[in-house]
């Protein structure tokens, strides 16, 4: 389970920068923009998490490899 950890949050991560974006882009063509714009943080937000949190799996999963 310690392993799978970082995968799931890896993958929640993405699935809130999907919505999000999804979301975000459906809201700016129905109200615009400035209406959307929260959303559109939210996604940037979850991308930065996402790229993080897959960064620091494969560094680690790197470390732990046997030499």
């Amino acid at each position: 389970m310690k392993q799978k950890l970082p995968f799931i949050l890896e993958i929640i991560w993405f699935v809130v920068m999907i919505v999000a974006l999804a979301a975000a882009i459906h809201k700016t063509t129905q109200s615009g923009f400035s209406e959307s714009i929260l959303l559109y943080v939210i996604a940037l937000v979850a991308t930065l998490m996402f790229a993080s949190r897959r960064y620091m799996r494969k560094l680690q999963e790197k470390n732990q490899s046997p030499k």
